[in-house]
């Protein structure tokens, strides 16, 4: 009876996840610029290939996200903001399927529909199948390679390993961050070969000299990219961030009101209940993914602590998906009637608190997005000049001020549109421009930042956070 209930409830979620995936496709977000990491992807793929892989290099990510993008924007245009958006939402659409093929088919319906449901609504997972950034991806691929870790231990097959090493080179390709996972989930393997398989050494050294020479040559670039890393600001450890990575995989939020704390608790005490039925089911898969996601955690904490930087909230939603993937196996497991009606209203309330926290960070976008189009409208004139300190600077915000009399830049490291002017000397653009109002673009925690301060009379008029526009007093 308690089957038949289970396959119920899976069917229902599995269903309202498709109702989710759907909304996807219609919502604001779609045709919202979230954050500013995604007006540099729209403007890198608007670049010729050569040129925009350049860029890429110069950046801090791998390029396979990109190289995506470039090989469908010949479908409907790299310049449709609107299909940009969406192509994030595809790696939903392919863990739904792959959550009807084969996780329904090895854990049955209630943890399929259950796993696919959570990464609708918890935490920033619908923001971020949103966002034009590799973070979707990432999911899709560490998803992946995590459902083949456990048929490589159960079946140390020849597929499972190709496979396995497919996806982890896939995720290093996409974000080095979701490589220290796949890391960690090879460490696993490892340690399971040693205890009980020892014969399967062979199989492990082949997978990993194969990712070594197929990523090896990537390295180079890596290398480079960690040197040009090495001047930028790096963020300090903040400890007092640690509860709320705790609880990340629900519930996202530094508040620390009644109302948030209570939430808090509520995810703590489902990560009990997790922890006690993994240990009760002596399910060293689910096992896995709890390890893999805190594991993943601590190693940032740890980079944090070193003051690399190398660590953001977002980095870590690919991982949460583990989590949710190993909850939901447990709970799929569950016989009692009492015990899967109390791990389910958990669930609820925590997807409740998170879709609630989610339309309040919706809202603050909205708002932000407002205030920052007037603004830039309000200077998108004949009587103002743009004067850009970084190349970053630019590609966010140029095509929004086509209409000025001049842009110019101080930077020349990447590629420009011929609506922009290098020029190394402000003091000559105020020269040229006398009777224009000149801003000058400062972009946070630049060391650059510091000679115009001090050598020029700045007057901020706008904020956005990552960077500011500053009137330059003649």
């Amino acid at each position: 009876m308690i089957e038949n209930r289970k396959d119920l409830v899976g069917k229902l979620l599995f269903a309202i996840s498709i109702l989710i995936l759907i909304y996807m496709f219609f919502s604001p977000l779609a045709n919202m610029v979230h954050h500013i990491d995604e007006y540099w992807t729209y403007s890198l793929v608007n670049l010729p290939f050569i040129q925009g892989m350049t860029v890429a290099i110069h950046d801090v990510h791998p390029p396979l996200y990109y190289i995506i993008l470039y090989l469908v924007s010949p479908i409907f245009g790299a310049s449709n903001f609107y299909f940009m958006k969406v192509m994030s939402v595809i790696p939903y659409l392919l863990i739904i399927i792959v959550s009807f093929t084969k996780i329904r088919k090895d854990h049955g319906w209630l943890t399929a529909g259950l796993f696919v449901f959570c990464l609708g609504v918890m935490t920033d997972f619908f923001i971020e199948f949103l966002t034009m950034r590799m973070y979707s991806w990432g999911m899709f691929f560490l998803v992946m390679a995590f459902i083949y870790y456990n048929e490589v231990i159960t079946n140390w097959d020849r597929k499972s390993w190709v496979l396995l090493t497919l996806f982890t080179l896939c995720c290093a390709y996409t974000q080095y961050f979701f490589a220290l996972t796949c890391g960690l989930i090879y460490l696993l393997i490892l340690v399971e070969i040693v205890k009980n398989n020892r014969d399967k050494l062979r199989q492990f050294v082949k997978s990993v000299v194969a990712l070594i020479l197929l990523f090896g040559p990537w390295t180079v670039v890596l290398l480079h990219q960690i040197q040009g890393q090495s001047d930028e600001f790096h963020q300090a450890m903040d400890w007092s961030i640690v509860p709320n990575y705790i609880t990340y995989f629900a519930i996202k939020s530094n508040d620390y009101s009644l109302e948030m704390i209570a939430f808090k608790l509520v995810a703590v005490a489902f990560l009990i209940l997790v922890l006690v039925l993994i240990y009760r089911q002596k399910d060293r898969f689910a096992g896995s993914g709890v390890f893999l996601m805190y594991g993943t955690i601590m190693i940032g904490f740890f980079a944090l602590f070193l003051a690399i930087n190398t660590m953001r909230v977002r980095y870590l939603v690919p991982v949460l998906a583990l989590f949710w993937l190993s909850a939901s196996v447990v709970i799929g497991k569950i016989r009692d009637n009492r015990l899967l009606a109390v791990s389910l209203i958990l669930v609820f309330v925590l997807a409740a608190a998170s879709i609630a926290i989610n339309n309040d960070d919706f809202n603050d976008t909205v708002k932000f997005n407002d205030n920052k189009t007037a603004f830039l409208k309000g200077i998108d004139n004949n009587d103002t000049v743009v004067v850009y300190n970084t190349d970053y600077g630019y590609k966010v915000l140029h095509k929004d001020l086509n209409n000025t009399s001049k842009q110019y830049t101080l930077s020349g490291r990447y590629f420009y549109d011929d609506d922009v002017e290098i020029s190394k000397n402000l003091t000559d653009i105020l020269n040229k421009n006398p009777d224009k109002d000149v801003y000058l673009v400062n972009w946070r925690a630049k060391d650059v930042n510091k000679q115009y301060e001090k050598n020029f009379n700045l007057t901020k008029v706008y904020d956005a956070g990552h960077y500011s526009f500053n009137l330059v007093g003649h």
